[in-house]
């Protein structure tokens, strides 16, 4: 892809993330293209398991996701703590977990990939969370994430792989054009 964009006319920069696993930040660095103008939008290629704006790789959101979502018995805090003893993490709380199961549940509703996820509609195209759900009103969400990601992990029970949650991500990249999360 590089060699594209150069051939292209692009120039080539870098943009610097920092993840956080196993107890360690890294930092991530991505090839940035720009072309002409300075306020023409640049165009970043990311690693898959890169979201642009979180601390975490997205097999960590999608890992506590699942596990939260296919243990009805348990709480976000148990599937965060949980999440933190899997990938060596010092924070990643409930509330982590919470904004996660949001914007999760708001991606599917407006992929169209599923229905009745506890969201309002805000316009034919935003979707928009409502208020911090309770135990009792996330059930539905919980349903709807764990059908979601049954139907595209079915070769392995919940502790599935990075490779599993990266390439799930990569999918709905490739088909929608937006981040799970």
């Amino acid at each position: 892809m590089e060699k594209k964009y150069l051939d292209a006319g692009y120039q080539q920069y870098e943009r610097n993330y920092t993840i956080k696993v196993q107890y360690r930040e890294y930092i991530v660095v991505c090839p940035e293209f720009r072309k002409g103008a300075a306020e023409a939008s640049p165009i970043v290629i990311l690693p898959d398991f890169m979201i642009p704006g979180r601390p975490y790789p997205v097999y960590v959101y999608l890992f506590a996701i699942r596990l939260y979502s296919t243990r009805p018995d348990k709480g976000q805090r148990w599937a965060a703590a949980e999440t933190r003893k899997q990938f060596g993490l010092t924070t990643f709380s409930h509330t982590t977990l919470g904004r996660a199961m949001k914007a999760f549940a708001c991606t599917i509703e407006e992929n169209a990939l599923t229905t009745d996820l506890g969201v309002e509609r805000i316009s034919n195209a935003k979707v928009k969370p409502s208020g911090f759900p309770t135990v009792r009103a996330t059930a539905s969400i919980r349903e709807k994430a764990a059908e979601f990601l049954s139907k595209r992990l079915v070769t392995m029970p919940v502790r599935r792989t990075v490779i599993d949650y990266c390439w799930l991500a990569r999918e709905q990249f490739k088909e929608y054009g937006r981040f799970l999360l």
